[in-house]
């Protein structure tokens, strides 16, 4: 069981194809097949690293796999907005529904939160940035104090166990608070995509139209799937910490067995990302972290070890710059996604406005 998230995990087994909800076809059929290409791409990337302790399900994973993780939420945000160009559906379908609020007003609700995780991201990045410099000063010191002879692991171990600490990615308390309350609002929102996805399927669109109503369920599709990887990659970018979820966690990330029977073409992106789920580790860590963390325990122990200091303080460097180098991987990538939201936002805002003047 994996306490991050607490998700049950229910098997998708359709009940009846008598009745079939036609939410999805065309477009919506094919984001669906393209997010289910990139979920697969994940898993099958997905290689968990157990080998720093913790036992049980606890691993780490690599900076490369969470930036894989936002790419795909961008590459989402791009065809989402490329169907909602191409579909020819009223404005008054789009702004409202019986089901809870037009495709448009989900958008702008997924977009928002996306925007609010980005923002959190960028908090932890910034924190690992600032770890970065405190080890890269350390084996500065190291490297310093040993070429006039004296020992360098012991000066950098000073510099790491008296700074590094600060810095760490798990250090900054309010920071934890905020990543608990973001966490938090995520599950809810999962919760609610679930609860409205069903009421449009059992509804047999919304009421809307199947168009409105196909380009709905895309939108709430496209939330969890977003919000459960934005969960996971925080909590592994924030870890170790108290952001640890243990109790009242997010329900499967799917639309149920209902929703798999009367949309079929759902059933493997609900399979795809419970197996992702499966596979994550809980409690999970960034492995550049730590492998950082390990080579700061190698030099504070090397610091009492004749002739092997300067070794140790070659290692934390090399350890440093991978975790910068994928730190800013990530942070690369991060823009890209806020900046394709951002242009999302504004063309849906210029389209629905061009709508409401025909």
């Amino acid at each position: 069981m994996h306490g991050q998230l607490s998700m049950r995990m229910r098997c998708l087994r359709p009940i009846s194809s008598r009745r079939r909800c036609l939410l999805l076809g065309g477009d919506t059929a094919a984001f669906c097949a393209l997010l289910v290409e990139g979920l697969a791409h994940l898993e099958s990337t997905l290689e968990v690293d157990d080998d720093h302790g913790g036992g049980g399900s606890s691993g780490s994973v690599s900076m490369r796999w969470c930036a894989d993780a936002m790419r795909l939420v961008k590459r989402m945000q791009r065809e989402m907005l490329a169907i909602f160009r191409k579909a020819d559906v009223p404005a008054a379908a789009a702004a409202a529904s019986s089901a809870g609020g037009g495709w448009f007003e989900h958008y702008m609700q997924e977009t928002a939160a996306l925007l609010d995780f980005c923002n959190a991201f960028k908090a932890a990045v910034s924190r690992m940035h600032r770890y970065c410099m405190v080890v890269d000063f350390a084996a500065q010191v190291g490297s310093a104090a040993a070429a006039t002879g004296d020992d360098g692991a012991a000066a950098a171990s000073l510099v790491v166990v008296d700074s590094a600490a600060a810095t760490a990615p798990c250090a900054a308390k309010p920071g934890q608070t905020a990543v608990r309350d973001k966490i938090a609002e995520a599950k809810a929102a999962v919760a609610e995509a679930e609860r409205l996805g069903r009421a449009i399927i059992s509804g047999g669109g919304g009421g809307d139209g199947g168009a409105a109503g196909g380009m709905v369920v895309v939108t709430l599709v496209a939330k969890i799937t977003t919000s459960v990887l934005a969960i996971i990659v925080l909590q592994a970018l924030t870890s170790p910490s108290e952001t640890t979820l243990d109790a009242g966690g997010v329900q499967q990330p799917t639309l149920a067995a209902a929703a798999a029977a009367a949309v079929p073409e759902l059933e493997p992106w609900c399979e795809s990302l419970s197996l992702i789920h499966a596979r994550f580790p809980s409690p999970a860590t960034v492995s550049e972290h730590e492998n950082v963390a390990a080579a700061v325990r190698n030099l504070v122990n090397g610091g009492e070890t004749t002739g092997g200091g300067g070794r140790h303080v070659e290692v934390l460097r090399a350890r440093s710059g991978e975790l910068r180098e994928g730190v800013e991987m990530f942070d690369c990538v991060l823009d890209e996604v806020f900046d394709e939201v951002i242009r999302g936002r504004n063309e849906m805002l210029g389209i629905l406005r061009d709508k409401a003047l025909i």
